[in-house]
């Protein structure tokens, strides 16, 4: 049941008007994937991927995944360029090796479709458990929005495209918060630890950790991950990825694939201390505001504010990672209403693009634009056709605005601006091996608009957090507890 004390008439105008819109998103995503889909990068599909199983294959060998070694597994995948070093490091916890380690005893074609099998059921959870937290319509036309939505955001298709574990883990994010509304809080401790995979997503649970069920789940969760993260090397093998992280983390902290403030500010050309100051001026400024914002009863709202607040608190956030915005912003298209609707509409629109990739993909601009419109009448059909919902349509206009300033300055992609048999030091570190391809691939580039692409992303994202917050002013909050409980719905 919606959270809104009262809801506004769907015009019959609006409801005929339905299939037209539902018609014309389909169209606008078949010639986006099949008609103007640019060539593909080089190297194997699903790269992040590329990584997984070839530490997987380094475990089942019993060397190190987390090693130099693992560019001798890399190099035998089908697709990958030999004549140059291309070290792909993994970074992933411990925890996840097991699965890796079962994979990599496939065939690597054959291990990258059940991946995918993988990817997209947790693409499934991801969309339609999200519209059952938000309370949406059991209806066709919002069903089919919602799927018109997903396919056209930017961050889930990166999130499928390169094989990343980050949709799994938030997959497992809804299905916590769905278990615990149904007061199942021991599976919800199995999937909170399977959302750990993902250390820096799994973290807006917290938000959820408001009663005697969510805090036992999260416990036991805590329990069973640390359990995995241990499993594999002890303490010592935790003591060392832990180091891993902090090193690598410092690699990345000035290529142009971080969206964080502090990685924004650095693009822009300020200077270390001024982009520390960014970041942590941000966070205490979204801790703040979020802490503010979630008063509200309302559990999921609270984690869709914690999801708003993420890119401003940790200091490693990638593109794929704000797949995460599926949660408040199809919260937002079922509850938001007028002016508000309009706002979240906008932002939801704008945070479904890559912003950066108008930058990366300079061939990919016309697909972005036409993502970008169905994006937006995805959304107008999980609001059901309310004509505030179609403001999103103002973002295909400011696609095109940033596609022509993108279009000329070009960001290099990794592997493909690697020089001719580059090869790396045989001495260095997996981390600094990584650091040195970034740097001579010329991802370190100090570029105003690439630094100004990425701050599109976190604008966006504040939006949809603002929207939110609104959303939840014209909320009763005593009704909502009344209606949960008449349900049977857990009110956390």
């Amino acid at each position: 049941m919606p959270i809104v004390r009262s809801l506004p008439s769907i015009t019959a105008k609006n409801k005929r008007a339905a299939p037209f819109v539902i018609i014309c998103a389909l169209a606008l995503l078949a010639v986006a994937f099949f008609i103007v889909r640019p060539n593909g990068a080089s190297g194997p599909a699903m790269r992040d991927f590329e990584a997984f199983y070839a530490a997987g294959v380094i475990a089942n060998h019993g060397g190190d995944p987390y090693g130099r070694d693992i560019w001798n597994a890399e190099r035998e995948i089908p697709g990958v360029d030999t004549t140059h070093d291309e070290t792909l490091p993994f970074v992933g916890p411990p925890a996840a090796l097991p699965l890796w380690r079962a994979l990599a005893l496939l065939p690597f074609s054959l291990a990258g479709r059940i991946w995918g099998a993988i990817l997209g059921c947790a693409m499934l959870v991801t969309v339609f458990g999200t519209l059952r937290l938000a309370n949406a319509p059991e209806e066709p036309a919002v069903a089919l929005g919602a799927a018109i939505f997903a396919a056209s955001f930017g961050a889930l298709i990166s999130d499928v495209a390169l094989g990343q574990l980050a949709l799994l883990c938030v997959a497992a994010v809804i299905a916590t918060l769905l278990l615990l509304r149904t007061r199942a809080w021991l599976a919800a401790s199995i999937t909170s630890a399977l959302a750990a995979l993902q250390p820096n997503l799994c973290l807006v649970l917290i938000a959820r950790a408001t009663d005697l069920r969510a805090l036992a789940a999260f416990g036991l969760g805590t329990i069973l991950f640390f359990a995995m993260m241990l499993a594999p090397a002890g303490i010592a093998g935790l003591d060392r990825y832990l180091h891993l992280l902090a090193v690598h983390g410092a690699a990345e902290e000035h290529t142009v694939i971080q969206i964080t403030p502090s990685g924004v500010a650095l693009g822009f050309g300020a200077s270390a201390a001024i982009a520390a100051l960014a970041h942590y001026a941000s966070m205490l400024v979204a801790l703040g505001l979020g802490i503010a914002a979630m008063r509200s009863l309302d559990p999921v709202a609270r984690v869709g504010i914690a999801v708003c607040m993420l890119p401003f608190v940790v200091p490693f956030f990638h593109e794929h990672d704000f797949v995460l915005i599926l949660l408040p912003a199809l919260f937002c298209a079922i509850n938001a209403r007028a002016r508000t609707l309009a706002f979240a509409a906008i932002g939801a629109t704008l945070s479904a693009v890559d912003w950066l990739g108008l930058a990366q993909r300079p061939n990919a601009q016309l697909q972005s634009v036409l993502l970008a419109c169905a994006c937006a009448l995805g959304f107008a059909l999980l609001a059901q056709m309310r004509r505030e919902a179609f403001a999103g349509m103002i973002a295909p206009v400011a696609v095109i605005v940033a596609s022509l300033i993108a279009r000329a300055h070009p960001v290099p992609i990794w592997p493909d601006a690697l020089p001719l048999h580059w090869q790396g030091p045989p001495d260095a570190g997996i981390s600094a091996l990584w650091h040195l391809e970034q740097h001579v691939a010329g991802l370190e580039a100090q570029n105003p608009i690439w630094a100004f692409l990425r701050l599109l992303s976190l604008i966006a994202d504040a939006m949809i957090g603002v929207a939110l917050y609104a959303c939840l002013l014209n909320v009763d909050v005593h009704e909502i507890v009344e209606r949960r409980q008449s349900a049977g719905v857990e009110t956390g």
